[in-house]
């Protein structure tokens, strides 16, 4: 007992130091983020700020589809600020200096200023976005390790990375065709409705290369595992700019024709994406089954009972659950949110025990999560709600 009370205020002050880091890295990505405002509203003026209006559209319907996947054990919101910031600012910023460099380098080299707008948008465009987007993954991986070990934790970062990137992207973009009004509901219509998730998805790749490296522990795996995904989310964006020059042809459509990108997007890439949809969409389920799985065996020792596992593995029961708090006091709404928040981080701090079992810290956390399971449910307790079986008091 003695040693597990030593342990504990270490690792409290350990976790203090690591949110002042991230409190740090989250100041140094906003204020890029302020940087790049300016910037826009110097470049742009009025229609920074009109066009930030139809931006929010796309970013919305990630951050969204985000929420609704990482529901079952949300990331730490500060980590996901950050993740947004990094995108709308540090890799907008990283992005202009480092295209700008290889820009240079490519007219150096090419003949032609049309060489050189094919090099940008096959080349130059998916390695220094890709690139400087996965850097604030890496730094996410660094700096908070333990909030980042499974591919849907990987992709929850890589997607609000690519929405903050695409935000102001698409602020630039529809400045750009606000002129015309056909040509702004064009652009509109095609980054704003039918690919709002195209950022999000090619910095998802290797999002969820990095998580499903780092879920066994050690660093080498998930270093080359994302490298290894940047790779193929270098390719799947220049794909994604310039397959149609060599899939149409193969469908006997000429790429130039007025329609020929709703085509190739018809054929292949809506098809990718609803892979990748139904890829997620399993991720998200098995983090459903872990929590029943692990709270299973908690259930098997007497920590819980099944009705407890039962509701916490079931989304309507939850709010069942919350309704019911709620009503009865503010006291008792916290104490049910912590309850459930706190049971489904206990059981990945087990999943994550039993995986990675080179982690030596992986016992404290799991025994600290579980304390303050017991902690919520004797809070619950005192507004009538049964307690577990003798074994968990």
């Amino acid at each position: 007992m003695s040693s597990a009370t030593s342990v504990a205020p270490k690792k409290r002050r350990r976790l203090t130091r690591g949110r002042l880091t991230w409190l740090l890295l989250l100041g140094f990505a906003v204020l890029l983020s302020v940087g790049v405002v300016a910037w826009l509203f110097s470049e742009l003026r009025f229609a920074a700020l009109t066009m930030a209006i139809p931006a929010l559209v796309p970013l919305g319907l990630v951050l969204a589809a985000v929420w609704w996947l990482d529901r079952w054990e949300p990331e730490p919101r500060i980590l996901l600020a950050f993740g947004l910031f990094w995108g709308a600012g540090a890799s907008v910023v990283g992005t202009l200096v480092t295209g700008g460099m290889m820009l240079d380098v490519a007219r150096s080299y090419l003949s032609t200023e049309g060489d050189v707008s094919k090099f940008s948008v096959l080349i130059q465009a998916p390695i220094s976005e890709e690139a400087i987007k996965a850097v604030g993954l890496f730094l996410i991986l660094v700096f908070a390790r333990r909030h980042f070990d499974s591919p849907l934790d990987g992709f929850s970062y890589a997607a609000v990375i690519g929405a903050g990137f695409a935000f102001t992207e698409n602020i630039i973009y529809f400045s750009q065709a606000a002129d015309s009004a056909a040509g702004f509901a064009s652009t509109f219509i095609v980054r704003g409705i039918l690919s709002p998730f195209a950022h999000a998805l090619f910095t998802g790749i290797t999002g969820m290369a990095i998580g499903w490296g780092a879920r066994r522990g050690g660093w080498m795996r998930p270093v080359l595992m994302g490298l290894g995904g940047l790779v193929i989310a270098i390719l799947a964006h220049a794909f994604w700019n310039g397959g149609s020059l060599l899939i149409l042809p193969l469908l006997g459509v000429d790429p130039t024709n007025q329609f020929g990108w709703l085509i190739f997007y018809l054929v292949v890439q809506l098809p990718i994406f609803l892979l990748l949809a139904w890829l997620l969409v399993k991720l998200h389920d098995r983090d459903r089954l872990i929590i029943v799985d692990r709270l299973g065996e908690y259930a098997d020792a007497g920590w819980f009972t099944t009705s407890e596992v039962a509701m916490i593995g079931d989304w309507s029961a939850r709010e069942q659950a919350f309704a019911w708090a709620k009503s009865v006091s503010p006291e008792a709404d916290r104490a049910m949110r912590g309850f459930v928040q706190d049971s489904s981080r206990l059981a990945f701090a087990r999943e994550h025990a039993r995986v990675n079992k080179r982690d030596p810290n992986r016992r404290v956390v799991e025994k600290r999560m579980l304390d303050r399971v017991k902690e919520h449910r004797s809070q619950l307790a005192a507004f009538g709600v049964a307690g577990t079986r003798s074994a968990a008091s």
